[in-house]
């Protein structure tokens, strides 16, 4: 879930207040640096998101009362997380742009969420092969899997739209991907084989076969 709020005022840091309370979240953590970074999770009702999020790409934005119960935590340098790609200006107008609305629900549409996953995949390979011990395989797959899951929910002759910095991401994803060799999408339950899964993404992301090579 994300929330675009341009103003934080005191009621509602009041009312989010209210809600982490109502929740039972137990971890209520703030980052050190020039961004303003907060994450809340470890609810102890089930009931409520598992994670919460705020973000902003300037301090002092974020007002919230002194007595939310929020830690310090050391996390400036490499947040991966949503909130740290929507700080991409490209990624956050991706945001904006790829809204829909089903069942009176305001949700991202799965031809921009594949960009966000892919995304989220190269950050966390990345970190992993710097030696980042914080990150967790198991992680690196969902955000692979995921990818290729929503890839079913695309029409057959989809044509995506994304700015050049989008598609390059998608592109080095499917480079990655077609360089390890272990993904097997019909363990997904997905009926194509990884070739033409890969292939299929490069089509409606108008990424041409020669481009790849360059992402290895």
């Amino acid at each position: 879930m994300v929330l675009c709020i341009e103003v934080v005022d005191k009621a509602f840091g009041e009312m989010f207040r209210d809600f982490l309370n109502a929740g039972g979240y137990e971890a209520r953590e703030q980052s050190s640096g020039h961004r303003e970074f907060y994450r809340f999770h470890k609810p102890k009702d089930k009931n409520f998101p598992f994670m919460v999020e705020l973000f902003s790409k300037e301090p002092d934005k974020i007002s919230l009362p002194d007595d939310t119960g929020i830690v310090r935590l050391e996390v400036e340098a490499d947040i991966v997380s949503l909130s740290a790609i929507l700080l991409d200006p490209q990624y956050f107008e991706a945001l904006q742009n790829g809204k829909r609305v089903e069942n009176g629900v305001t949700i991202l549409d799965q031809s921009i969420l594949i960009p966000f996953k892919a995304r989220a995949f190269l950050d966390l390979t990345g970190r992993r092969d710097k030696g980042d011990k914080i990150v967790k395989g198991d992680d690196i797959k969902k955000h692979r899997a995921d990818v290729f899951r929503l890839s079913q929910l695309l029409p057959g002759n989809a044509v995506v739209q994304v700015s050049d910095p989008l598609r390059e991401d998608v592109r080095s994803f499917l480079a990655a991907i077609e360089a390890e060799g272990t993904l097997d999408p019909k363990a997904l339950n997905i009926p194509m084989t990884r070739e033409e899964a890969i292939s299929f993404l490069r089509k409606a992301y108008g990424i041409a076969e020669d481009q790849t090579d360059d992402a290895l």
